[in-house]
């Protein structure tokens, strides 16, 4: 399969958001909360670069890019902001990231790691449910490394960096 990458346009919005909330907690998936249309709207103006995979104009992979010194960023977030201050930084958030369920396993995450990164100065930080040890493995096999283990909310992480 060949996929193409391109920076995320306003008008993505809507596609993204679905392929977000079909993966989201109430749904059974590994990210973090909801995502509807004003919250992923709000997310792409906050951010300082967000990266789509498509193929045949359907968007099946993202990845966003936060300041770490951003005002917007989740309660979750600024907590890492506050108890990891030199761990995190000249660094910058990665994620969250997301590859639609038919196109796992099939060499999209590191392009869109590699396009984010690209995009970015300093080290992409980023955090993992504890219980997502799929995700934890893929992210290792990019080469980020877990340099904490905390909890938020009654919920295990790692915080992971590149």
């Amino acid at each position: 399969m060949t996929f193409q990458y391109r920076l995320m346009k306003m008008t993505d919005c809507e596609e993204v958001t679905h392929l977000l909330q079909r993966n989201a907690q109430s749904q059974g998936g590994g990210l973090l909360g909801e995502f509807p249309l004003n919250k992923v709207e709000s997310m792409f103006a906050n951010s300082l670069r967000v990266i789509i995979a498509y193929e045949r104009n359907h968007i099946v992979g993202v990845v966003f890019s936060f300041d770490v010194k951003s005002s917007a960023l989740p309660p979750l977030a600024q907590y890492i902001t506050q108890q990891f201050k030199t761990e995190i930084n000249n660094s910058w958030f990665y994620g969250p990231v997301c590859i639609d369920a038919a196109y796992r396993g099939k060499n999209m995450l590191k392009p869109l790691y590699d396009a984010i990164c690209a995009q970015q100065t300093g080290s992409p930080v980023a955090f993992i449910n504890i219980d997502n040890i799929r995700s934890l493995k893929a992210h290792q096999k990019l080469g980020m490394q877990e340099i904490a283990e905390f909890s938020f909310a009654g919920t295990g992480y790692y915080l992971v960096k590149g």
